[in-house]
């Protein structure tokens, strides 16, 4: 069984890499397409088809500053981060991405201009720029000329991810805003946090979020169950909450520590909210911690991005004045010692 399901996803990788280079052939031989007039420009389609939350949290504050310069403001993403977009009452609209799906309903919105951030180059998203050619496409390092008008020129080691963003919101002359992501609140799973915790008012919340999308950047079991214990001596009175699936943290519960029931991106996001002291390995959490303006302790090592070769550390660092970042030379954060955040947890805790 095993087998066959590796000899299957290796034979649809093959053809998804047939498919995208006949695509390609086709796509260098075709006209130019020209580039848009910004007087005609009104709604706008946003591309966050990998449905990476971290991404998506950083892609509102692209979003919020074009719907406050009056352009109507879509997203098509996953269902993670469709539901995160919820309750952004500055989007027009929050529409479902799947591969192969109809796009009788994107058609129908008759979207002028279309901007993918990424720059992934794969036959899904090549595949829907074109059945999309109708509308303007804008993109980042992709020599497309029939599909993608402008395409960005942009790798920079150096500069935070919000700087590609600036790039884009420089062709629709937004110049000199100041670039905040933009998340909604939800009061029904506020209200189930604080319950589910018996918050009351003066309590001193420390949440930590010990796993991310990516091995290399989890904490151990041993790392969390010592961060924890760490945390109680230092103040016996502080609330500590685990963020994450459930079923994967529920086993801190017999450590003092409080797990919410049937999470979702949405209880992290109000477990964040009301939290004094944010401490994450995953760029999801450490962006949702910016959005919200919450103290943050996040570890980091040194790995490069997979699709640009650059340091994940920089592009993706907190970037915000309560944002403590620690980088560590291990290549796994579970083999750091979990004492290298304790100082910067005991700070934020004192001056939170």
């Amino acid at each position: 069984m095993q087998f066959l399901k590796a000899f299957n996803r290796n034979k649809n990788e093959f053809l998804r890499e047939i498919k995208k280079k006949a695509l390609l052939c086709f796509l260098r031989v075709q006209r130019s397409r020209s580039s848009f007039e910004l007087t005609k420009v009104r709604n706008i389609l946003l591309l966050r088809l990998d449905d990476k939350v971290g991404d998506m949290v950083v892609t509102t504050g692209t979003a919020y500053l074009l719907a406050k310069k009056g352009f109507r403001v879509s997203v098509l993403t996953g269902p993670v981060c469709g539901q995160m977009l919820k309750n952004c009452d500055y989007l027009d609209q929050v529409i479902r991405y799947k591969n192969r799906m109809s796009l009788d309903v994107l058609h129908a919105q008759k979207f002028d201009v279309i901007i993918d951030f990424d720059d992934v180059l794969d036959y899904e998203r090549l595949s829907l720029a074109w059945r999309m050619k109708h509308s303007h496409h804008i993109g980042f390092n992709k020599n497309i000329p029939a599909l993608y008008n402008p395409s960005i020129s942009y790798l920079n080691a150096e500069k935070h991810i919000t700087e590609r963003h600036k790039r884009v919101l420089a062709l629709f002359n937004v110049y000199n805003e100041d670039f905040h992501y933009h998340l909604g609140r939800c009061s029904a799973e506020e209200n189930k946090v604080r319950s589910a915790i018996r918050y009351t008012h003066g309590d001193v919340i420390v949440s930590i979020n010990p796993f991310s999308g990516a091995p290399d950047k989890d904490f151990s079991a041993e790392q969390v169950i010592t961060l924890i214990r760490f945390i109680q001596t230092a103040n016996p009175t502080i609330k500590i909450v685990v963020i994450g699936q459930s079923a994967k943290v529920q086993p801190f519960s017999e450590y003092g520590a409080f797990i919410l029931a049937d999470s979702t991106i949405i209880t992290a996001i109000e477990i964040v909210r009301i939290s004094d002291v944010v401490v994450s390995t995953d760029t999801s959490i450490v962006h949702i911690a910016n959005a919200l303006n919450r103290p943050l302790v996040a570890l980091y090592n040194r790995r490069k991005l997979k699709d640009t070769g650059l340091p994940g550390y920089k592009i993706w660092a907190p970037n915000f004045s309560l944002g403590k970042q620690i980088l560590v030379d291990e290549d796994n954060i579970s083999q750091c010692s979990i004492s290298t955040v304790f100082s910067a947890i005991e700070t934020a805790i004192r001056t939170g």
